[in-house]
């Protein structure tokens, strides 16, 4: 392979420091000597000197295919507006499926920022604007945090180099001012770890330009602790909390600025301790992690394969490449076999599609036309009767793949999306603008369905319909569901939204619920053995001399807990205070009422009769 590589250079046609720049990358990354081949053939077919047919025989299969994945990204438009800048880095992921291919396309622009004097001006802002668009969000996703930091600062300082040069001076005159005290701190830091045994080391850092910049809208350059920072690097997990617990003891640390990234990693992997501390006066962040956690991130996703030590926690990655590890904990996996298998869609539950005119649009895999035309907005969707793939026809049905150009073919009269299209779309989103369609264009038809739906679940249990669909019962299930009428409820049900058989459940249990307090009413009333009650035998806090009449819901017998309800017209209305139709009434109607004791009716009795005789 040696040979190969040594026989590609010097054919070649590329500055020698540039290529030997970019070999020191693809190592400094963890890539193997394969992927340097595949830099080197990439570089021969696209300055010229070969061509993909001269090449297919020459090399293996999989370096092949990498090549033509490399070529395939030449192709993407990074300069798109920055609404798109997301999707595309998602349909770069997607069409790679390989995360060397992403590394390598990283390392061809970190070499061509290296030698960036070598480049027009024009090509310049255009390497620059793909940077912030693209390859630096990209870099912080694999967790390759030396390359993000290099192509931030590389970019910035041609977008800007005024402001690059003003904030890079400002911060070398704070580092050179603080440099005195950063070496006693690091030294009290060593003392520490000396303390509690730890073997490690210490070193001091600079925030990077482009990182202060972005904190400079919301904070002044004085502000910024974290502008000079002492990191320690140590053996275990364990040994990082000592080392934080031993410094906190001899040191005062800020309040609200310790960061705990090894509980709770960053969502690209990191990993470490962050604490600021007041030393001789200045605020000094000190950062605290393993070796392992250094090199991730420094390195991310290379780190991740190549340093074998095992974590307490998995993160995102470790389960996307969980097998892969598997393979490298295996001791009888080879080398070559290992670099072979290192293939892997870090999005294999999504596939990116287009439209004609360049906008990326994701979806979930196994998505249709139908999926893809709600997406672009419901009304394409509800006027889709075909689609082109690729340029060709082909059915609303078909099985989109990633990079597909999609093109809906719609028809002003059509009259809208098949019921059949909810079993096949893959998207919430679809279905849901579906289920939208029938509920506003289809509603007398739905509310009928939804109606015959619910009568034959009623049936089906037994029961007679007009004794469940009756409107105390319905008010329950509408104010169950925080509907305001009974159309809405049968729309639910005619589109499947609600079961029919869950509504007949709950009206079944309402029915048997009142037919219970209906036979316990009864029971009361025969143990009691009172003849219906009166007028008289009522007392109203507050009122006198009005029309009393009693309700037939709850029929309430003497010695009931009662109330009384001031109705429109009709008097009060005495209810059983357990009365389920009371919930239904405006409280500020419902009144305090009481039994008059039975002795007040037996001496109201016998007056009454003292008077008759007197009058007779």
């Amino acid at each position: 392979m040696n040979d190969e590589i040594s026989k590609l250079k010097k054919e070649t046609k590329v500055d020698e420091k540039n290529l030997n720049e970019l070999e020191k990358i693809i190592k400094d990354m963890g890539l193997n000597e394969e992927s340097l081949i595949v830099s080197l053939v990439y570089i021969a077919i696209r300055s010229g000197q070969k061509t993909i047919d001269e090449i297919s025989t020459l090399y293996p299969e999989n370096v092949i295919n990498t090549v033509k994945i490399l070529m395939k990204l030449d192709k993407i438009n990074y300069s798109q507006q920055a609404t798109e800048a997301e999707n595309i880095r998602k349909m770069f992921f997607a069409i790679t499926k390989d995360i060397r291919t992403i590394m390598l396309k990283i390392a061809f622009v970190v070499t061509e920022l290296r030698y960036i004097d070598d480049l027009k001006e024009n090509d310049r802002i255009e390497l620059a604007n793909s940077i912030f668009a693209l390859f630096a969000p990209l870099s912080a996703r694999l967790g390759l945090s030396a390359f993000k930091t290099e192509l931030e600062n590389g970019a910035f300082k041609i977008l800007d180099p005024k402001k690059y040069d003003e904030i890079q001076t400002e911060v070398d005159l704070r580092f050179h001012k603080r440099q005195p005290i950063v070496e006693r701190l690091k030294i009290l830091v060593n003392n520490c770890m000396q303390d509690l045994d730890i073997k490690g080391r210490v070193y001091g850092r600079k925030k990077h330009i482009y990182s202060i910049y972005k904190k400079l809208s919301d904070h002044s350059l004085d502000n910024i602790y974290d502008l000079i920072a002492v990191r320690a690097i140590v053996k275990t997990v364990s040994e990082c909390y000592a080392l934080l617990g031993r410094l906190h003891s001899v040191v005062e640390p800020m309040q609200d600025r310790f960061k705990d990234y090894i509980a709770i990693p960053k969502p690209n992997g990191y990993q470490s301790l962050h604490t600021t501390v007041i030393f001789e006066g200045f605020p000094v962040e000190i950062q605290i992690r393993t070796e392992e956690m250094h090199k991730y991130a420094e390195y991310g996703v290379a780190a991740h394969w190549l340093y074998k030590e095992k974590k307490n926690k998995q993160d995102s990655l470790d389960i996307r490449l969980a097998w892969l590890r598997q393979m490298m904990e295996n001791e009888n996996v080879s080398i070559d076999e290992l670099a072979k298998s290192l293939s892997q869609d870090i999005y294999n539950n999504e596939i990116f599609v287009q439209t004609p005119k360049g906008k990326v649009i994701y979806l979930p895999s196994g998505s249709t036309p139908i999926d893809f035309a709600y997406a672009i907005h419901s009304e394409v969707g509800n006027k889709c009767i075909g689609a082109k793939i690729n340029g060709k026809m082909s059915t609303v049905t078909s099985i989109l793949n990633n990079g597909d150009v999609v093109e809906i073919i719609t028809n002003p009269n059509s009259k809208g999306p098949s019921r059949d299209w909810l079993k096949i779309c893959k998207t919430s989103e679809a279905r849901s603008k579906i289920n939208s369609f029938f509920k506003k264009n289809m509603k007398e038809d739905t509310i009928k369905l939804g109606k015959s739906l619910l009568e034959n679940a009623i049936k089906d249990k037994g029961y007679v319909v007009n004794k469940l669909l009756t409107k105390p019962y319905l008010d329950e299930i509408l104010d169950y569901y925080n509907m305001s009428e009974i159309d809405e409820l049968y729309t639910n049900i005619g589109t499947n939204a609600i079961s029919a058989k869950y509504i007949a459940n709950k009206l079944v249990s309402s029915y048997q619920k009142q037919i219970k307090q209906e036979e316990n009413i009864n029971t009361q009333a025969t143990k009691i053995n009172l003849s219906t009650p009166t007028d008289k035998q009522i007392q109203l806090k507050g009122l006198n001399n009005i029309l009393i009449k009693f309700a037939g819901c709850c029929k309430p017998m003497y010695g009931d807990d009662i109330v009384g309800f001031v109705s429109t017209g009709r008097g009060v209305i005495i209810h059983r205070s357990i009365c389920p139709n009371l919930s239904y009434f405006d409280s500020n109607r419902i009144i305090d009422a009481s039994w008059k004791p039975l002795e007040e009716k037996t001496k109201s009795s016998k007056k009454s009769k003292n008077i008759k005789k007197t009058a007779k």
